[in-house]
């Protein structure tokens, strides 16, 4: 698995395989770079990770490795060009079949061939036989990882309730403008004291551009994934984009408000748990434009984003705290 979004919605199909199968010892394949999200996973038996820096000599060994565990089933949920070459050197593989045609026709045509119902989820449990309940997403952490997060927030004099913002994401597309999380924040403090904490990787340069304030700290770029994940554990919500840090404070309990502006349900993005919500701007004839954001707005502004209002999302999430 090569997306931390699709690690993180994995782990309701890994449940079931577990559910299926108790007896069975289960090892996953991971990009090594985001194995500290599953590390303490415990119906993982055994995380094999994938290291790109090896090349392809180290893919070779790594298939080798692969070939000689006579695996009595593998499952390809991610279905890319490097598991499928993986999965031709293994016996007893089932692969999703993702929907690419349908995106194209609705991307490109406005044609919806989706079924309401259609999720990742669903779709990656269609490897097993039928399940009428999916399991919600699920990652764990340690006393250790909390402690050490509850360290990070004291050397920034942090001891009241916060709210974790992530307001980066891998295409500038899916950000939400600046200026809309500025007014947010000054919504939310205006009528409930808070602390937030800006988390995201070291290209995430949005985080710069939100106006510094008191009880608002910038962790960009300052925290490992483990300690990102804790920190998020700890939050009150998480406010962000369709990304992979606001799938991980779901999977971890924490309510989320996930803003969806290029990507949509229609195909699969979106929060998956009860206590979570989706903001977006509806009825609009130009979303969703693409499976990622990655597909530039065509539009004189970006309407998904820009039509959706900071007043709205403040409302939400001061409801539910």
């Amino acid at each position: 698995m090569s997306s931390i979004g699709d690690i993180v919605l994995g782990t309701s199909f890994l449940s079931s395989v577990k559910n299926q199968f108790p007896g069975a010892k289960i090892d996953f394949l991971i990009k090594k770079e985001f194995a500290p999200i599953l590390s303490k996973h415990p119906q993982i038996n055994r995380l094999i990770c994938y290291d790109r820096a090896k090349g392809f000599k180290g893919l070779i060994n790594l298939i080798i490795e692969l070939r000689s565990k006579k695996y009595d089933s593998v499952f390809d949920i991610h279905n890319v060009f490097r598991s499928r070459l993986i999965g031709l050197f293994l016996r007893n593989v089932k692969r999703i079949q993702k929907p690419r045609w349908k995106r194209f026709l609705l991307f490109y045509f406005k044609k919806n061939l989706f079924s309401s119902s259609f999720s990742h989820i669903k779709m990656y449990h269609s490897l097993l036989p039928v399940i009428k309940e999916f399991p919600l997403t699920n990652l764990y952490l340690d006393q250790s990882d909390l402690d050490a997060a509850k360290s990070i927030l004291d050397q920034y004099s942090i001891h009241k309730p916060f709210i974790a913002l992530v307001p980066g994401a891998a295409w500038k597309q899916k950000q939400w403008p600046k200026e809309k999380y500025n007014t947010l924040i000054d919504n939310l403090d205006k009528n409930k004291s808070f602390n937030f904490v800006l988390l995201g990787g070291p290209n995430d340069t949005i985080c710069d551009e939100i106006e510094s304030k008191k009880g608002l700290i910038n962790l960009k770029g300052k925290t490992s994934l483990l300690e990102a994940m804790s920190l998020l554990k700890l939050a009150q919500f998480t406010i962000g984009s369709d990304t992979g840090l606001v799938h991980i404070s779901e999977a971890l309990g924490t309510p989320v408000g996930m803003i969806l502006g290029p990507t949509s349900r229609e195909t699969g993005a979106g929060v998956n748990h009860a206590t979570s919500f989706n903001f977006q701007v509806d009825n609009l004839s130009c979303r969703p434009c693409s499976q990622n954001g990655k597909r530039k707005c065509y539009q004189s502004k970006q309407f998904c984003m820009e039509n959706l209002e900071p007043q709205l999302i403040a409302k939400t999430v001061l409801s539910q705290l």
